[in-house]
């Protein structure tokens, strides 16, 4: 059977024929209304590990890539979907990460779910969001971080994006951003929009390449939360589930309404003020819970916790906010 219609007819596809259906997508061989009924079948059915992973290659294949020799290069990232006036406490927890010494080559797109997107808030800061992919592989080796803008690196998306938005509705798209960073990441921190998807997301990172990776899903938050959070860990080839308190890596509880954020530019001050150590509370812990998680990950610190602690030392030392004005200096430049 041909896999169009295969996908359409709500039959399960091996990874290469999702691949392959995904290089014809991305080649925009479908018409709107097969691809249409692509990703309605695919969201009635549920995608399997094998769809979702065969999809993020041939994705992935089409895109704009980058390599650079910096190693450990992680990834901080969320699938979006959920809290909408939550702050950005991934793009936030960035510059603490690489401040910290791990490089990140962070993969994002702006507003998708909430006020202010990942990208919306760089723009805010001062980035500039059309920096040639070549000049952000630059800044990843000179810099030890880089933000990769999806528009700029999955051209063949506009194939699907009007698409997208006529259905108005999640699909596969929504949660293959975070699986396809065009720098290969080797190291993830990923936050997803529901616990179903923690393993999912785990092993489909470790057919992807990953060596390590952290899925978090903080009870109603795609990112970590100060209460408490499922967890899915890619570590040496096989996966754990286990769940972590804020309490258990030296924080105190806090609720969602103490993380909230609000437009781009309010959040830029907010940014600000965390990575120069002025602001403390809830949104500066979620940021150095984050942060930690990323140093844990990375092989920086042997446990999250001590990973936190360090993050507590990076902001402290303002060096979070120092490096963001060498960024945006970089690319303005």
């Amino acid at each position: 059977m041909d896999v169009l219609k295969k996908a359409l007819s709500g039959e399960p596809l091996s990874r290469e024929e999702a691949r392959a259906l995904m290089g014809r997508i991305m080649a925009g061989e479908l018409t709107p209304a097969q691809m249409a009924g692509v990703l309605v079948a695919l969201r009635v059915r549920g995608e399997t590990l094998e769809e979702i992973t065969g999809f993020a290659e041939g994705m992935r294949e089409a895109a704009v890539t980058i390599r650079v020799s910096r190693k450990p290069l992680v990834d901080v990232v969320g699938t979006g979907g959920i809290a909408p006036d939550a702050f950005n406490i991934s793009t936030t927890s960035c510059f603490v990460v690489a401040a910290g010494g791990v490089a990140v080559a962070k993969h994002g797109n702006r507003l998708a779910s909430s006020r202010s997107g990942s990208f919306d808030l760089l723009e805010a800061l001062g980035v500039r969001l059309d920096t040639p992919v070549e000049r952000v592989a630059e800044g990843i080796e000179a810099l030890g971080i880089g933000f990769l803008f999806a528009r700029n690196h999955h051209p063949a998306m506009r194939h699907v994006a009007p698409v997208r938005a006529e259905l108005g509705v999640r699909t596969v798209f929504n949660i293959l951003g975070p699986l396809t960073n065009p720098a290969y990441a080797s190291h993830y921190v990923l936050g997803v929009y529901t616990p179903a998807l923690l393993e999912t997301f785990a092993n489909a990172a470790r057919k992807l390449g990953a060596e390590a990776a952290l899925v978090v899903h903080g009870d109603g938050l795609d990112d970590f939360g100060l209460w408490n959070n499922q967890l899915a860990e890619l570590h040496n080839g096989s996966v754990r589930r286990y769940s972590l308190a804020p309490g258990e890596v030296g924080l105190p509880s806090a609720t969602y309404d103490q993380i909230t954020g609000g437009t781009p530019q309010e959040n830029a001050v907010t940014a600000r003020a965390i990575l120069c150590g002025q602001e403390r509370g809830p949104r500066r812990d979620a940021v150095a819970l984050t942060a930690g998680a990323a140093f844990y990950i990375t092989g920086k610190t042997p446990s999250i916790a001590q990973g936190v602690a360090l993050a507590q030392e990076v902001l402290d030392s303002g060096a979070g906010l120092e490096l963001l004005e060498r960024l945006v200096r970089f690319t303005q430049g």
